[in-house]
């Protein structure tokens, strides 16, 4: 007699196999079986593109509820599910549309889907445990020789997009309470964001291509010396003092400590 786990396994694969195909362990009529799969594996994917609409509402205002489905079906074949929790999947849709061939004329969909899930996580991120006073105390307390070495840590519901298509303009139109009609010209400009939450909400800012490596840095945990260097490295205008201040008081930076 096949295990639970053997039993759970293949139920999984003919659920997600699509066609006829029927568990090879079912104890009614193929047909019946069949019947049941179908109508089992309908509210499924049901579940599925209306957990994925709910976090990438942009994404399927723009490609409409038809390829957004198709896409949808597509990534959850290639990606089911580990939890059971459907409000925490989905991370990986916008690296699968990035080699799901788009509409000709959304070539930059991949990039809005990673700011749609940037939103998302910083929605249900932890609250960082550092106030702005104490990581202030915490750099003034450091010796000077030791602040190039020191690690600062971003609040964890810090998330950083980029692209080379102006993605910020293009969710701002398209948001369901947008009643003008607006064209974003693709030409407009790249975007460089930083997306976080704040008491009133999740929050969207462009960001300096200097700020944003230095950020991108401090978030890949390299020291705050190096932070600079890549900063400096992608804007030679840079400055350390306004963009520290500036993160420390919104939040932004949430600890450091010396190595």
């Amino acid at each position: 007699m096949p295990s639970l786990r053997e039993l759970q396994s293949a139920f999984a694969a003919t659920l997600f196999a699509g066609g006829d195909a029927v568990p090879s362990f079912a104890t009614v009529p193929a047909d019946r079986a069949a019947v049941r799969m179908a109508v089992y594996r309908r509210a499924v994917f049901a579940n599925y593109r209306n957990a994925l609409a709910a976090t990438y509402p942009v994404v399927k205002r723009l490609t409409g509820a038809p390829f957004f489905n198709a896409a949808v079906d597509a990534f959850v074949a290639e990606h089911p599910s580990t939890s059971g929790d459907l409000n925490i999947y989905g991370d990986a849709f916008g690296a699968f549309l990035a080699s799901h061939p788009p509409p000709a004329e959304l070539p930059y969909l991949a990039d809005l889907a990673a700011l749609e899930w940037a939103q998302d996580e910083a929605s249900r991120a932890a609250d960082g445990e550092s106030s702005p006073r104490d990581v202030l105390a915490e750099l003034t307390i450091m010796a000077t020789d030791e602040l190039p070495a020191a690690l600062l840590t971003l609040a964890p519901s810090c998330r950083l997009v980029e692209s080379r298509y102006p993605i910020l303009r293009i969710w701002q139109a398209n948001q369901a309470d947008n009643t003008a009609s607006e064209r974003v010209s693709l030409d407009a400009g790249s975007d460089r964001l930083l997306i976080r939450r704040e008491p009133g909400g999740v929050t969207i800012e462009r960001v300096g291509a200097g700020e944003y490596a230095w950020l991108a840095a401090l978030s890949a945990g390299l020291s705050l010396g190096e932070a600079i260097e890549a900063a400096q490295d992608a804007d030679a205008s840079f400055d350390l003092g306004t963009a520290l201040r500036a993160r420390i008081e919104d939040g932004a930076i949430a600890g450091v400590r010396a190595t």
